[in-house]
């Protein structure tokens, strides 16, 4: 298993390409979800990528955003991985690799991520808690967690 780190600048077209891929193959088409994955957020972002040793090409991928005033903390999501690679323990290693950068980059910040209901369970494991009520976020029930630092 490797990660890299890279900002939208440090990423070249092909990088880029394939990042974009497999979140657009992930979060769109494999979870029925119609929504702007390109949604400007990318340039201001540091993006993470997995690669897993026999697995071909990009395996898993999340970006994570500095402060944001209104939500009152730093932020990671966009978190996709292969779909042959879940339940081997990758996915967690993707949230606790972006929530060690989180800390190491802006200590002591809260960190606060819109989750999908189904993984509110696999987010309270790393210490997230639950706000506000359960919404709708283009078809796919969600609420927003919170890491207090």
């Amino acid at each position: 298993m490797r990660f890299q780190w890279s900002t939208f600048a440090e990423l070249s077209t092909p990088d880029l390409h394939e990042l974009l891929m497999l979140r657009s193959s992930v979060l769109v088409v494999e979870q029925a979800s119609p929504y702007p994955d390109i949604d400007g957020k990318d340039p201001a972002s540091h993006h993470l990528r997995l690669w897993v040793e026999g697995h071909p090409g990009l395996a898993g991928c999340a970006r994570c955003l500095g402060p944001d005033l209104v939500a009152g903390g730093v932020a990671f999501g966009r978190l996709a991985l292969a779909p042959g690679l879940r339940r081997h323990g990758y996915g967690r290693a993707l949230v606790a690799e972006a929530l060690r950068f989180l800390e190491e980059r802006w200590p002591g910040q809260d960190v606060v991520i819109g989750a999908q209901a189904y993984l509110e369970e696999f987010y309270g494991s790393f210490g997230f808690r639950r706000e506000g009520d359960l919404y709708d976020d283009v078809g796919i029930p969600h609420y927003d967690m919170r890491l207090r630092r």
